[in-house]
């Protein structure tokens, strides 16, 4: 649900980074792994950080007291945050990277990393999370983690669940939020005779699959490519099993039309209308109140599982980190700066004001539970982001199309799947 709005904003094409690498000042190197003095008196140089309206409103003023702190830590420090916008926020920073310009910092999610660490043009930040890496949950360390290499400091977690419309239930008589798909199906006659939907799949070309499909993939115990990251994996038997299930959604009327084909906007999206029971990867801080559905009327239930053979209780959730780029000067001046940023202490404050859930253990519960987004964020540990790749996004905008299809003219799941796998299997090779 938030990125569902969002979908353009993080849309990008594959980038073509030059990278120029410098070592900067004050430099100790382990492993390839960079890191800072602990003597804050021996770090100097300025540091820039390209972040990016996180909040609706405010990001700039939020970070004005943050910088005077570190910079009383670090009398010889000097910081420079800088809030770009979202638009065109790859080619933005792909130009700046090229003419040796880029910030010295910049705020990443996963599926930009690879584009960035293939071309040289990120630190590994490895060492800076070495002394307390068992506080970071694993799933968000993993989110920002390539080819073995910690690319990003997470600094911010979102996550996706079921959510459950408690008006539309009742009006069904259906008493108990699904915890499979079998028992979603099972509520899908009582739903259609009361003029209900049962769940809404969006499929428009545009609606990124880590929200739609991977989810049910993971479900029913599946993964989007092999392993090694070398071959497609989703023409699988579980993949066969999602679009099946899907398909039975279709075809049975237990979803809306319209979202199949077009991209629905908060005013006729049949969710926010009230005529739909269940969000299958919701997302609590981006649901629309409206008269029909004002947020009381939300309930927030587990991800859900397949409920076959291999089935898991899983479901998408992106993670924001901190990189440093590699052309950078202040290197340990920057890998100071993030380290303070994404401590408890800073993490907890930042979370919690921008409605985002801590990649950090010690800092706790963030949100009462008797909130709706005090439920969600006990869904954390069934979060993923999935598999990260450099042509994450290339296989996502191919699959798509081949899953539109499938579902619309209700084609034989394996042989649709089969198809989209060789068109990934040659994108794949290509890029090896």
């Amino acid at each position: 649900m938030r990125l569902r709005y969002a979908a353009a904003l993080l849309a990008a094409g594959t980038l073509a980074l030059v990278a120029a690498c410098s070592s900067g000042n004050g430099i100790s190197s382990s492993g390839g792994a960079i890191s800072s003095s602990t003597d804050p008196n021996s770090l100097s140089g300025t540091v820039t950080m390209w972040i990016y309206p996180i909040a609706p409103t405010g990001e700039a003023a939020d970070w004005k007291p943050r910088v005077a702190a570190f910079e009383k830590l670090y009398p010889h420090v000097k910081v420079n945050v800088v809030v770009q916008p979202w638009a065109n926020r790859d080619e933005q920073l792909e130009t700046a990277i090229a003419g040796g310009k880029g910030p010295d910092v910049v705020y990443l999610i996963p599926d930009q990393i690879p584009n960035y660490a293939n071309s040289g043009s990120l630190e590994n930040v490895g060492s800076l999370v070495s002394s307390d890496k068992s506080d970071f949950y694993p799933n968000a360390l993993n989110a920002l983690t390539y080819n073995g290499s910690l690319y990003g400091v997470p600094l911010l977690m979102q996550a996706t669940t079921l959510l459950a419309n408690k008006n539309v239930m009742k009006a069904a008589g259906i008493t108990q939020i699904p915890t499979t798909w079998s028992q979603m199906l099972a509520d899908g006659p009582a739903l259609k005779a009361k003029g209900f939907y049962l769940t809404e799949y969006d499929a428009a070309p545009d609606q990124t699959l880590n929200e739609t499909f991977y989810p049910l993939l993971w479900q029913a115990g599946g993964q989007v490519l092999s392993a090694n990251g070398k071959q497609a994996a989703f023409n699988s038997s579980a993949g066969v099993t999602a679009l099946g299930f899907l398909q039975t959604l279709v075809k049975d009327g237990y979803v809306p039309k319209d979202p199949l084909t077009v991209d629905p906007t908060p005013d006729t999206d049949p969710i926010n209308q009230g005529k739909v029971a269940f969000v299958m990867t919701g997302d609590v801080a981006s649901l629309t109140p409206t008269a029909q559905v004002p947020l009381s009327a939300w309930a927030v239930g587990k991800p859900l599982s397949s409920g076959t053979s291999g089935g898991k209780v899983i479901s998408y959730g992106t993670v924001g980190g901190l990189s440093i780029l590699s052309q950078s000067q202040n290197k340990a001046a920057a890998a100071a700066w993030v380290s303070w940023v994404t401590s408890t202490a800073q993490i907890k404050s930042y979370d919690s004001t921008h409605d985002y859930f801590s990649p950090r253990k010690s800092v706790g519960t963030l949100f009462s539970p008797s909130t709706l987004i005090g439920q969600e964020e006990e869904m954390l540990p069934y979060v993923t982001q999935g598999s990260i790749n450099l042509d994450s996004r290339q296989i996502i905008s191919d699959l798509a199309a081949k899953l539109q299809g499938a579902i619309l003219n209700d084609t034989n799941p394996q042989q649709a799947l089969n198809s989209a796998a060789t068109e990934t299997n040659q994108l794949l090779s290509r890029s090896s």
